[in-house]
């Protein structure tokens, strides 16, 4: 009877996390669908606008640019993008493992942590949180992480950071998330001269442009928004790619809920049915006894 008993909680137990988890699989699948939507739709900008950095780099020098000069001094710095919530399969066990590879090459190197996972995970790792970040809004907008982008910018402009990295997970589809390591600064990094003339080579040759004002000064405004919006993308990509791994975690667990209620019930009928069968041998053997 106590057998009956204990595996009849453990049915109950089982059922009442199945509800928890089909619900978090019902709001993350919710968040995902508007997530991956923001993603995919900020790519084609985030591409036109590197495209027009590598066009109008063409008619000017890209070295002479602040944000595109290598410092000798300074710290080499990266920015990770976590989750302050759990529950979201192996996420931020990969980032972690990317970080520590980016810790091999960079000794001395320090992190600005964005979310609660990923603070914990570069201090599990020894390494120094420059900076750390939690509670971001879920819808982000660009205004949200002006923080975040004025800590990277100023660093890197007072040559307090030698070098700038971004770690986050990139959005492939539903089922499959990346995470993905990029130069951030200098941006010499991402503009390489031979990157740049093999991207817009074959645009130079067949269209003629005219710039208003000079290549220069649009560079000097277009160049800080471009390390704005890499910083903003790398989000809007985390962001899908958190609420999908989640979405999927929690579909497992209701699944794995589910089966193990099946098997529960499958031992809790024939712990019934044994109970059932001792009671009637006793019987019998207690008339038999009589006779």
């Amino acid at each position: 009877m106590a057998n009956q008993i204990q595996v009849k909680r453990r049915i109950g137990t089982a059922k009442n996390i199945s509800k928890i988890t089909k619900a978090m699989e019902m709001v993350a699948a919710s968040k995902m669908k508007k997530a991956q939507d923001q993603a995919l739709a900020a790519r084609p900008y985030s591409q036109a606008l590197y495209d027009s950095i590598a066009t109008i780099s063409q008619a000017s020098k890209l070295d002479e640019h602040p944000l595109l000069s290598n410092h000798e001094k300074g710290i080499p710095m990266i920015l990770i993008i976590g989750t302050d919530k759990g529950l979201c399969g192996a996420l931020n066990g990969n980032l972690m493992k990317k970080l520590s590879l980016w810790k091999k090459e960079h000794k001395n190197g320090e992190v600005i942590a964005v979310g609660k996972k990923a603070v914990l995970s570069a201090r599990s790792l020894g390494m120094t949180v420059h900076a750390q970040f939690t509670q971001i809004v879920e819808d982000v907008e660009t205004k949200d992480l002006l923080p975040i982008m004025t800590l990277v910018l100023n660093g890197f402009s007072d040559q307090k950071f030698k070098s700038v990295d971004i770690l986050y997970t990139d959005f492939i589809n539903t089922l499959s998330q990346k995470p993905k390591q990029a130069a951030l600064l200098p941006l010499s990094r991402t503009f390489k001269p031979d990157v740049v003339v093999s991207k817009v080579n074959e645009e130079m040759t067949t269209k003629a442009y005219v710039f208003e004002p000079s290549p220069k000064q649009i560079l000097d405004n277009l160049l800080p928004f471009y390390l704005e919006n890499t910083i903003f993308h790398s989000f809007i990509e985390a962001k899908a790619s958190e609420h999908s791994a989640r979405m999927v975690s929690m579909k497992n667990a209701s699944e794995n809920a589910g089966e193990l209620v099946d098997e529960l019930k499958l031992i809790y009928n024939k712990t019934r049915q044994q109970g059932i069968t001792t009671e009637l041998l006793d019987i019998i053997s207690a008339t038999m006894s009589l006779n």
